[in-house]
């Protein structure tokens, strides 16, 4: 009798965890943040890729458009990555860069630092002619994208590390 109700608490336990692996969500191991839309107040935004493919005001967040707001975090910083000792902006900080405008854009209290960045094995020298070309180029990235010149700062390195 005993075996026979341990078995019983066995096939429960087991037809539980069964049903709970078929009911959760497909991406269930993933950290998710629930918004308005996702809880039913809203309709959630169109899918998609890539920033540029949200209409204007809106970025892409977790395969979906989401509206820029003041508390939209994604608008707090951007870190523009270069290849060592180039100039030219990867896919990567493009992307990067795609946010960033759409945030000025949309929050037009918000001015963009370009801060610069070194590389130990060169000279400082080296290092700021090379940084004022990343700046250069994150800042024309920045303005082809509408964002004015005025709103843009590229900062030295006095200004970061005194």
């Amino acid at each position: 009798m005993a075996l026979a109700g341990a078995l019983a608490a066995l096939l429960g336990i087991i037809l539980l965890l069964f049903l709970l692996t078929r009911l959760r969500p497909e991406r269930a191991g993933v950290e998710t943040t629930l918004t308005a839309a996702d809880a039913g107040t809203g309709a959630a935004g169109p899918p998609c890729e890539a920033h540029a493919t949200c209409a204007a005001g809106a970025l892409c967040t977790r395969g979906r458009c989401a509206p820029i707001t003041p508390e939209t975090t994604e608008c707090r910083s951007a870190l523009i990555r270069f290849a060592r000792g180039a100039t030219e902006l990867s896919a990567s900080a493009e992307g990067e860069i795609e946010r960033a405008a759409r945030c000025a854009l949309t929050r037009h209290d918000m001015r963009l630092a370009i801060e610069p960045s070194i590389d130990a094995a060169r000279s400082p020298r080296e290092n700021e002619d090379l940084t004022k070309a990343r700046q250069s180029a994150v800042r024309r990235a920045l303005e082809r994208r509408g964002v004015s010149p005025e709103r843009l700062r590229a900062m030295g390195f006095r200004d970061v590390r005194p």
